[in-house]
């Protein structure tokens, strides 16, 4: 990622365009989850177009300015995966990526001005710069923090059963929820995807960030006994699986002051071969390190 200021400024963009989402999820009165982003699609008619089909394997969501309405296609083959209700939360959380990239005020621009096609693939398996920002976007608009922090923050550690009735009740993908539960906690931790026994990237909460650990160690091996383990027999991943662990948060980010020792949730991908990691410290042991 670069410099600490350039680190900075990419979590500064992403937590914008996340509070951007948060906003559009408040003016359109949703004060209970889950929010609808179909909902806000149809308020938009008269500028948004949606197409549902199954595109195959050539994007998971298309936005483009047809004047005077936007186009969006939505990828309905997920809907083939097991799910409850009419669509999906892949399918979900891609509306939600689209409709960033209507609501926020630069990619809106350049959809007009370009008037070409843009093609995403969502849930932050994209690396642009732009794609981030519509992910985030989406994680506001889905999980807005006036709704989800009293979750998030009711405890430092929480179990994986609490975890997963939070997302039933937000109706949010895996991945969705792991991101914005980091964005928004008060706490110690991180969020990390694991592909082929490597970090491929991830996220910091807050209060590690404002401590100097900015940094995932992207590109690293994956160095936890337990991360490791599970990831080694995980990828391939050809089915879900879940599991728990301990670790080191110095084996995700380069944040070695003080030994934060981590309680760790593992999850198996398999439709993009990933293993996330949701990794907790105890917040006692980051005060003890900031007063000394």
């Amino acid at each position: 990622m670069g410099s600490k200021f350039e680190a900075k400024l990419y979590y500064a963009s992403l937590d914008k365009a996340a509070k951007e989402g948060e906003e559009i999820a408040r003016a359109f009165s949703f004060n209970a989850p889950p929010v609808d982003p179909f909902e806000i699609a149809r308020s938009e008619r008269e500028l948004i177009h949606l197409e549902e089909c199954h595109f195959q394997n050539a994007f998971d969501g298309r936005i483009q300015y047809v004047g005077p309405r936007f186009l969006i296609c939505l990828n309905t083959k997920y809907n083939d995966w097991p799910h409850s209700g009419p669509h999906h939360t892949k399918i979900i959380f891609t509306l939600g990526h689209e409709l960033g990239h209507f609501f926020l005020p630069k990619h809106r621009n350049y959809l007009v001005t370009s008037k070409q096609p843009h093609k995403s693939f969502t849930e932050f398996t994209a690396d642009p710069a732009v794609e981030k920002q519509a992910d985030c976007f989406a994680s506001g608009l889905l999980m807005p923090g006036y709704l989800l922090q009293r979750y998030v923050n009711q405890a430092n550690f929480i179990s994986l059963s609490t975890f997963h009735e939070v997302r039933k009740l937000f109706r949010v993908s895996l991945t969705g929820l792991l991101v914005r539960w980091t964005q928004l906690s008060h706490y110690p931790i991180a969020t990390i995807a694991i592909k082929n026994g490597r970090i491929r990237y991830g996220w910091i909460s807050k209060p590690l960030r404002e401590r100097g650990g900015y940094q995932i160690r992207r590109g690293e091996a994956c160095l936890g006994k337990d991360a490791k383990a599970f990831a080694a027999q995980n990828q391939p991943a050809h089915e879900y699986r879940q599991g728990e662990g301990s670790g080191a948060m110095a084996n995700w980010i380069d944040f070695d002051r003080v030994r934060l020792l981590t309680q760790e949730f593992y999850f198996t991908i398999p439709h993009t071969n990933t293993v996330w990691v949701l990794a907790i410290a105890d917040e006692g042991d980051l005060v003890r390190y900031r007063e000394e």
